[in-house]
């Protein structure tokens, strides 16, 4: 019997194999052998090694996508036949993510460690995380109206913040943005429960722009491309090569 050996059902595209290689770290965090913290963490493996696959696997396709290029390798997927099912592909993991989290934050409260958003707080909980957010998060985070004389400022990569829509006392709609810097942590650690930091400046939010109200809100992280080639021949120009590549990232 012969194999055609140009027959793309005979491989299997590296950037899909990588995404089942994950996944399995995914089911690590299912194993109700291990303790809830153990099982945390692989949940934190799986969203670090997602991050670097964006950074790196899933930018550089976008780049040849960007560039026109259709060659495919032995799977005959083009750059943009994978981007849609790698996109696919982890749309239907999502629920699966937000399924495993919940159960073992539900573990985790069963064992006495909360995590919570700042609203589900007691009152003296409260108190105490106001106090630390006005002595230690308030005066670094850095709030920024977004409008015609304010664009959209450059995001770091993996940077963190809450974008924000506001209205004004005369009824006027804007959009503003709060820039969290890393040496903030994700959450404020009271006795034994852990509060979502982005919780906590969503609510102080009129405070970080007087004069509006808070209408709707939502975290999130930028992901960059993080991911430069060198060629060997063209390393004596290595200070262009660097300077090219944060002018890209700069575009995002």
């Amino acid at each position: 019997m012969s194999v055609e050996l140009d027959d793309a059902n005979l491989y299997i595209n590296r950037e899909l194999s990588w995404l089942n290689f994950n996944k399995r770290v995914l089911d690590q965090a299912t194993y109700k052998g291990l303790l809830p913290l153990d099982r945390l963490k692989f949940l934190a493996i799986y969203g670090t090694n997602l991050d670097e696959f964006y950074m790196i696997r899933v930018a550089g396709l976008k780049a040849l996508y960007k560039a026109g290029v259709n060659a495919t390798g032995p799977d005959k997927l083009t750059p943009i036949d994978q981007l849609t099912q790698l996109r696919d592909e982890i749309r239907n993991i999502m629920p699966d993510l937000e399924s495993i989290y919940l159960g073992v934050k539900k573990e985790l409260e069963e064992s006495g460690v909360s995590i919570k958003h700042f609203s589900e707080l007691n009152e003296e909980q409260k108190s105490r995380v106001s106090e630390h957010f006005f002595e230690h998060i308030y005066p670094i985070i850095i709030p920024i109206a977004v409008d015609a004389t304010h664009p959209f400022p450059h995001l770091n990569n993996l940077s963190f913040g809450i974008a924000l829509e506001l209205k004004g006392k005369d009824g006027q709609m804007k959009h503003g943005l709060v820039r969290i810097p890393r040496i903030v942590s994700r959450f404020i650690h009271i006795d034994n429960t852990f509060v979502l930091v982005d919780s906590v400046v969503e609510h102080f939010s009129s405070e970080l722009f007087p004069g509006f109200t808070p209408v709707a809100s939502a975290p999130f992280r930028v992901t960059r491309y993080a991911d430069m080639d060198i060629e060997e021949e063209e390393a004596d120009d290595f200070l262009g090569i660097l300077e090219e590549g944060l002018r890209s990232r700069n575009k995002g």
